[in-house]
């Protein structure tokens, strides 16, 4: 039924030992059988008493096999791979529009707070401030669910099947090798999700509570997650600081200003970076690539690069101006390979900057 397994995800990982391309000696050929033999009973039988006598790597024959078995099993697992990710975008169409927006990114590295069925439903959090998603709290109930094995740790990897009317979610855990391996059969899922505060991100020269709570956007709507599992709103007016700590009404949220940080999100997803996109006008943009602010210098790449040829005159005169032994160098180079590639590099800006 699932192609993922935990035994298929570790028969991987021991193909992936073998050092394609790599001289080793005998410090490293130790290492070598060392996580061999973490792996030893997934690995075929004919290569385990190799491993467990450090013998593979001497058997001319025996390691050459042993080399074909890797490079076939890491392309067959990269294959399927491929495939089960193709199916779950076709599945996850079928979702609740909130769980299609979630299911549409991936929730590896995602730290599991809470897995507890409640009724008929399952509740899954995942904190994904280390993960790829723009939010940092994911809550996955699942409908009528029903769940076999374990999860712990960090949510890894998953398999998304369509079985008689209904779903079936493989997932693999861990805090590290071995993997936990966990099912859950639901009829339907729905998400919600909380994010970091833009100010939370590059907070700049916030530097105190009452700072941060003016720099917070009064049009969104905050919360705090308690017990683990709950989302619960928040009133930016009751927020106070005393001796005794911070809090929100009558909830502490730390005793210092970066213990209360931590615990407040928010509803909407705020681009914390989106002042780097912010134009600097044409007739300002020369001045600006040598302003001693980071912000502006970054903001002004950014627009010479969105302005392409309708920029090149500025782009030959800054490259004309600066040092190729400057610092920021490597930045310069980009602008000039970029406006080169373009066709708008003059010839004797590219001899100062593209010389071989």
């Amino acid at each position: 039924m699932f192609f993922l397994t935990r035994e298929q995800q570790e028969v991987f990982i021991a193909a992936n030992t073998y050092p394609f391309g790599e001289e080793f000696d005998a410090e490293f050929e130790g290492y070598l059988y060392e996580n061999l033999a973490e792996y030893i009973e997934v690995l075929p039988q004919k290569f385990q008493s190799g491993i467990m006598e450090r013998t593979l790597f001497r058997n001319d024959t025996l390691m050459e096999r042993f080399k074909k078995w890797c490079e076939v099993t890491i392309e067959q697992f990269t294959t399927k791979s491929n495939a089960i990710y193709e199916k779950r975008e076709t599945i996850v169409e079928r979702f609740n529009p909130s769980a299609q927006t979630a299911f549409s990114q991936s929730f590896h590295d995602g730290k599991i707070l809470n897995a507890e069925q409640q009724g008929n439903n399952f509740t899954l959090l995942l904190d994904m401030s280390g993960g790829f998603t723009v939010a940092s709290m994911v809550q996955l109930v699942f409908h009528d669910a029903q769940t076999e094995g374990n999860l712990e740790g960090y949510y890894v990897y998953d398999e998304l099947i369509k079985i008689e009317g209904r779903f079936a979610l493989r997932v693999l855990s861990s805090f590290g090798s071995p993997y936990a391996e966990w099912t859950i059969f639901f009829k339907d899922v729905t998400a919600r999700y909380l994010y970091r505060p833009a100010v939370y991100i590059e907070p700049g020269e916030v530097a105190t509570w009452d700072d941060y709570v003016t720099a917070l956007n009064r049009e969104d709507k905050y919360y705090i997650v308690k017990e683990d599992m709950y989302f619960v709103e928040i009133d930016l007016a009751t927020l106070s600081q005393t001796d005794n700590g911070i809090f929100a009404g009558g909830v502490l949220l730390g005793d210092t200003f970066g213990e209360a940080r931590e615990r407040i999100y928010c509803a909407t997803y705020e681009d914390p970076y989106a002042h780097f996109s912010e134009p600097i006008p044409t007739d300002e943009l020369l001045f600006a690539m040598f302003d001693l602010d980071q912000n502006i210098r970054v903001r002004a790449f950014n627009t010479i690069f969105a302005l392409g040829e309708d920029a090149a005159y500025i782009a030959n005169d800054v490259l004309r101006k600066v040092e190729v032994s400057t610092e920021e160098n490597m930045y310069f180079g980009i602008i000039a390979k970029h406006f080169d590639q373009l066709g708008c590099l003059e010839d004797d800006v590219k001899l100062k900057w593209l010389r071989e």
